[in-house]
């Protein structure tokens, strides 16, 4: 009974003075909750301060507290009356959550959340449209990514049984090549990046990856949303999911990297499809609408609405025509042009603001 005796408090001896400490050994630090009111309600706009209380027993103390929000981080030391102060003006528009750490004189610890609302500071500019030019478009095509590479135009179809990528010649208004998606997938936004074509599909989670030259299949990839639109910066793939939600994905890893969401000065903007970016902004159509929307990619602010209504003729048409989706920038001759689900025309147009 003796031998038993001594093991047992040699092996526990040993647990607790190794380097790799048990679960039973270590000092767990206890964390109370923290209770945070955001004093002036929970949405703000751009550039206000958001004033935080902490709601805490008068006879204790805060020494410092650490404030986290989007990508800012804030200390503060000897916090007076329990509040903070918490300026918001380079902090991404949209639902933000903000998580509060405070340590108290007495040696304890408390973390709290709570969650506001940004609206941008902005009031978007609104422009129209010139027509320049009207182009023959595949009626049958569902456009759903519509992106220039050079002199080629890429546009990616969608509808289940009859979704596919295909390659243009542009200036000979020629097909040069094209592949079918597999029947079960729904094709969506396209985008053309480091000699590949990337292609999301709506409800499978699963992208695809071509070379851009063969438009052979050489890869996939998953995503935890629905698939709508993609475009790039260079960098980064950037999509949508029909929310106001822009998503951003390491081309190397094929992993989301940030997200943005889309607010206005009024709120969120919602149903973002087709993508391009060009030259450090996001165009975006609305689904179900004639608008474009010209978005800010590093905090989400609406700053410009294109109003495209009466673009097409629907009257003079003898088959369904779908709504505009597809945006398509030619950098060479810094022209625009855009099309919609099913129309048999794609517009070489200019942008221009409205007075």
């Amino acid at each position: 009974m003796k031998n038993i005796l001594f093991l047992t408090i040699v092996i526990c001896f040993l647990c607790c003075s190794s380097n790799s400490k048990s679960r039973t050994c270590e000092k767990v630090e206890k964390v109370e909750k923290l209770s945070v009111t955001l004093v002036n309600g929970n949405q703000y706009v751009s550039g206000q301060t958001v004033e935080l209380q902490f709601d805490i027993d008068s006879a204790r103390k805060i020494d410092s507290a650490i404030v986290h929000i989007g990508a800012q981080r804030f200390k503060y030391e000897n916090v007076v009356n329990f509040n903070v102060q918490l300026p918001i003006a380079k902090v991404s528009v949209g639902k933000q959550q903000i998580r509060v750490n405070a340590w108290f004189t007495d040696g304890g610890r408390a973390e709290g959340r709570t969650m506001i609302t940004i609206l941008s500071d902005i009031e978007p500019k609104i422009y129209t449209y010139k027509i320049i030019k009207r182009l023959p478009h595949n009626s049958t095509f569902y456009t759903q990514g519509f992106e220039f590479d050079g002199n080629h135009l890429y546009e990616g179809v969608g509808l289940e049984g009859r979704s596919g990528l295909y390659k243009f010649d542009f200036q000979q208004q020629k097909l040069v090549n094209s592949v079918s998606v597999p029947n079960q997938y729904f094709g969506e936004g396209i985008t053309i990046l480091g000699g590949k074509v990337y292609q999301l599909t709506w409800q499978n989670f699963t992208g695809f990856i071509y070379n851009k030259q063969t438009l052979n299949k050489i890869g996939e990839f998953v995503y935890n949303t629905e698939g709508w639109g993609l475009t790039n910066d260079g960098t980064n793939l950037i999509m949508s999911d029909g929310s106001e939600k822009i998503y951003f994905i390491d081309t190397t890893s094929l992993q989301e990297v940030k997200r943005i969401e889309v607010y206005d000065n009024k709120g969120a903007v919602l149903l973002l499809n087709e993508l391009e970016y060009v030259d450090g902004l996001i165009y975006a159509n609305i689904y179900c609408t004639d608008n474009i929307v010209v978005l800010n990619p590093e905090n989400g602010k609406v700053l410009k609405y294109i109003n495209m209504a009466g673009l097409l003729d629907k009257s003079q048409l003898h088959q369904h025509v779908d709504v505009l989706n597809g945006i398509a920038y030619q950098k060479s001759t810094n022209r625009w042009f855009v099309t919609g689900k099913l129309w048999p025309t794609i517009f070489q147009v200019e942008f221009v603001e409205r007075k």
